[in-house]
């Protein structure tokens, strides 16, 4: 169930998402039907997609769809020219059909059942499935472009606690000519749904059957203008979300009416899975025996359960929602992120404190729709309840810091599961002032402007994320070139590389490099000029001119840090100061930018400190946002001059 969601170059049709009907229609899709707006900026053009949902009980439906797009040029090929379905145990695909035509519509290929693919994940890296998939390839570089790519198939489904969102545009560069939604219901049947962002109202008729027909529809839709710095996708992007009010996967019923109600259904379908082996229960009580605070324990508790377990996914039938058992985690010492938070959670129960496992989605600056219960979740974590004190616990992780969320689950919502019932609560928000990098550098210039650099970094938070993957993750090599592709100094050699972390629950990773600059500084004739800000973050000018009429989103993952450096310079003897630098104080509602520069004894003193602040912003303030940069860069980009003493 854990999963980080990504554009990739290939288009993967998922699970609930996507089936249809035969190639049966009679549709011209040759290019010169194409509207000419349409064709702006595209790499693809979706000329149809149409979905369909038909409920034939609470415990079952089956699911059509027929998806035409028109690919203009390699990079609209790079994301359709493979596809994949996939099914499981609770999905089964009944009809799969594809085609190929040429600019004039005509067809040029029918992709036979033998070009079609199939493999089963079984076990590959870290996950366990039973999940597999069709893969249907187009071939590329096989045809001139523009040509047209034609994809049907049909599902019946059991997996009844998921109903399909529709979001039929995403930010990148294909436009939509016409896409519809639509659900099909038994007489008397109730479902819930909600239009976001503008899509279309619903129109409800009835089938040819009689039966009820609900539809959404979008047509002549232009690739979306790429801004700078877009809402988040949930704030911006027509959708609709849809649920059940009452559903069945296997033996198991639920209503899902509220959050309350979802996260019953989720307790129901875990409970007594806390069971433990009174041998793993002596361990636990022999892991805690010298701690002196509920909190020590959380934490001796949280180590144990790392050193003890690794993360798999685990999707074995309902097993994307039912946690395997804490007895099967503790004679096996492996699971997924359900099964491993319910093991930490019962681990906690043996020793009195309470705690409960959360649905979160997580990954990146994740968003879900809160105003509409649904299944919105991609993710469990745990979370111990103090007095006086909450612990957030990503169980999954054998590096991460006892409540350290950090970007991929911090400042959002989560779904408590409680036995009365669930609530929604926010996770740890990490504000300016826990996202921190301090460095301090020692930099000793020769005559001809070269640099021996020794190098001392801390970085907190949100920031340390990066240098803690090079920590655990990376070889010594690895960290090397990691290194020389993202500090942006030229000419350099990177003499010794040294990574500690400080556990704490904002932790720290300490960086220690000792570098060799050549040309850190310019010679010039008698002059040395020196850019006094080596290693700190440029911040980068967007590359497009326009004016923004919406409001924008600077990420809090991206924008809410605090970076300071103190760079001391050693002079070469025999040079004096020609040109300095002012001191300088830049504030605005995004943060505050200051530099100091001080010259003694041949040495050089630079200290910069920037604190910047994410969040949603107006239309108007963006001219202040693109000044504030600017005088940044500019502030950054100054040189400090030195000059041959003549005395």
């Amino acid at each position: 169930m854990k999963t980080i969601n990504i554009f990739l170059p290939k288009t993967l049709l998922t699970l609930c998402f996507f089936a249809l009907q035969s190639l049966a229609y009679a549709h011209d899709f040759s290019v010169s039907k194409i509207p000419l707006e349409l064709l702006k900026d595209a790499n693809a053009v979706i000329r149809l997609d149409e979905e369909t949902f038909e409920i034939l009980s609470k415990s079952e439906a089956k699911q059509r769809n027929r998806l035409v797009v028109t690919i203009l040029n390699e990079k609209g090929e790079d994301t359709y020219s493979e596809m994949m379905v996939r099914h499981d145990k609770f999905t089964k695909i009944t009809d799969l059909a594809a085609n190929i035509y040429d600019a004039d519509g005509k067809l040029i290929r029918k992709i036979k059942s033998s070009d079609i693919k199939e493999f089963g994940y079984g076990i590959v890296g870290n996950d366990i499935t039973d999940a597999r998939f069709k893969v249907v390839d187009f071939g590329r570089k096989s045809y001139p472009y523009p040509y047209s790519i034609e994809l049907s198939y049909d599902t019946r489904d059991r997996n009844m606690m998921s109903y399909p969102s529709w979001v039929p545009t995403n930010n990148g560069r294909s436009s939509i000519e016409y896409s519809s939604f639509k659900i099909k219901t038994p007489i008397g049947f109730t479902f819930r749904y909600k239009e976001y962002n503008g899509a279309s109202p619903v129109k409800k008729t009835f089938d040819t059957d009689g039966l009820p027909l609900y539809e959404w529809t979008m047509r002549n839709h232009a690739v979306l203008d790429k801004t700078p710095y877009p809402l988040p996708e949930n704030e911006f992007l027509p959708r609709v979300l849809t649920a059940p009010v009452a559903f069945e996967i296997q033996e198991y019923s639920g209503v899902l009416n509220n959050w309350e109600d979802f996260s019953k259904f989720y307790y129901t379908l875990n409970k007594d899975r806390d069971q433990m082996p009174a041998e793993t229960i002596a361990e636990i009580k022999s892991v805690v025996k010298d701690a002196r605070t509920d909190r020590e324990k959380v934490l001796l508790l949280y180590k144990w359960l790392q050193a003890r377990s690794r993360y798999v996914s685990i999707q074995l039938g309902i097993g994307g929602w039912q946690t395997i058992d804490a007895m099967t985690v503790a004679a096996k010492g492996y699971g997924d992120c359900k099964a491993l938070s319910n093991f930490m959670a019962a681990s906690l129960k043996q020793v009195g404190i309470t705690s409960y496992v959360a649905l979160i989605k997580a990954g990146d600056e994740a968003e879900n729709n809160l105003d509409f219960p649904s299944n919105q979740f991609n993710h469990v974590i745990a979370c111990a309840i103090l007095p006086k004190d909450t612990i957030w616990l990503e169980c999954t992780s054998q590096n991460t810091s006892a409540g350290f969320m950090g970007s991929f689950t911090g400042n959002r919502k989560a779904l408590l599961v409680m036995p009365e019932g669930g609530k929604l609560v926010t996770t740890h928000f990490y504000e300016s002032e826990e996202n921190v990098v301090n460095r301090v550098i020692n930099a000793k210039l020769d005559e001809k402007g070269n640099g021996q650099l020794s190098v001392r970094t801390n970085f907190k938070g949100m920031q340390q994320e990066a240098r803690e993957r090079l920590l655990y993750v990376y070889t010594k090599e690895e960290q090397k070139k990691w290194l020389l592709s993202n500090l942006e100094l030229p000419n350099m050699e990177l003499e010794n590389i040294e990574y500690s972390k400080t556990d704490n629950e904002v932790p720290v990773v300490t960086e220690k490099l000792r570098i060799l600059v050549r040309n850190c500084a310019t010679r010039t004739g008698d002059r040395l000029f020196v850019k006094p800000n080596l290693l700190t973050r440029q911040l980068a000018l967007p590359n497009s001119s326009k004016e923004q009429t919406t409001d924008f989103y600077l990420p809090p993952s991206d924008y809410n840090f605090t970076d300071s450096d103190s760079v001391s310079f050693e002079i070469p003897a025999g040079l004096k100061l020609e040109t300095s630098l002012p001191n300088l104080k830049i504030e605005s509602v995004f943060g505050i930018y200051t530099v100091k520069v001080e010259f003694d004894n041949n040495r050089l003193f630079y200290l910069r400190n920037v604190t910047m602040k994410g969040g949603r912003f107006s239309s108007a303030d963006y001219p202040k946002w693109i000044d504030f940069l600017k005088k940044i860069r500019k502030a950054d980009r100054s040189q400090i001059v030195f000059v041959e003493s003549k005395t």
